[in-house]
């Protein structure tokens, strides 16, 4: 019996062992916080009112970095002289496509092959560690890749992030090695969802609702509400205590529909969705 056991616990083990050849750990995770956004690259370039951008995602020399954008991808886009034409695809180069890294950065895609498929989240890494090599100033990025459109046949339409989808900004700032307060491996998903919880009742918002939020640490934090193409639309700043807190908002003023609320410490931001219906 012990045999029987020990044979069926080794081919247990090998069974799983070969359902994993082949199998390849995604390079990211996209932030499913912006499912229901509009197309584009978030977090969205920095604008010229100073909103969104990479201020709160520097990096330090000599320190691991990472950075992830999620790609949001919509099922048709609007051409000059052309109109609203079906998009299949948007894809990068796998080197190349995003110029102004400073050296020692690189990125991966997910998926893999930098192809990303109609109406789907992707997500693009930026990774590595900025080398000595690098000044202590701001990198500014741009994305360049295409939309594969659909215009009986296929076709590239080249695009650059920011561009025509997005305008503004995204800055890297790199900082002298251990100018960083705090570890420079970031993302949209980042330490304070560490030591933060953030939600609110009821979701979703006929009127108001009540933001809760669970802190491990204490200090002013920005409070903000974004529509889904990112404009601001409510702002306030919120001290928070250790411990168990509660923001009363009233969303009476917005209109119905999906939402983003973040809370932003000045280096990171969490955030989370809220529907408001009437």
């Amino acid at each position: 019996m012990k045999k029987i056991l020990l044979l069926l616990a080794i081919i247990s083990t090998l069974s799983n062992a070969y359902s994993q050849v082949g199998q390849e750990t995604p390079a990211c995770l996209p932030d499913s916080i912006y499912q229901d956004s509009s197309a584009g690259a978030y977090p969205l370039p920095l604008d010229a009112a100073g909103n969104f951008g990479l201020a709160e995602f520097p990096a330090c020399i000599n320190e691991p970095y990472e950075l992830v954008f999620t790609i949001k991808l919509g099922d048709s886009i609007s051409v000059a002289t052309v109109g609203t034409v079906d998009v299949v695809s948007a894809k990068i180069e796998r080197t190349g496509a995003i110029s102004g890294l400073p050296e020692g950065l690189m990125y991966l895609c997910n998926p893999p092959d930098c192809v990303f498929p109609d109406t789907t989240l992707g997500c693009i890494v930026v990774t590595g560690i900025p080398t000595e090599n690098n000044t202590e100033e701001e990198y500014p990025l741009v994305i360049s890749g295409a939309a594969v459109l659909n215009l009986g046949g296929l076709i590239d339409f080249p695009l650059t992030f920011p561009g025509l989808i997005a305008d503004g900004a995204y800055i890297i700032p790199l900082n002298a090695e251990g100018a960083c307060a705090r570890d420079s491996t970031v993302s949209t998903q980042n330490y304070l969802s560490q030591n933060i919880s953030l939600g609110n009742t009821p979701n979703p918002v006929v009127a108001t609702t009540k933001i809760e939020m669970t802190s491990l640490l204490a200090g002013d934090f920005q409070f903000t509400v974004y529509d889904m193409v990112g404009k601001s639309r409510y702002q306030q700043t919120v001290p928070l205590k250790v411990g168990y807190n509660t923001l009363n908002f009233d969303a009476s003023n917005l209109q119905e529909g999906m939402y983003i609320y973040t809370l932003s410490d000045g280096t990171a931001a969490i955030a989370k969705k809220m529907m408001v219906r009437r």
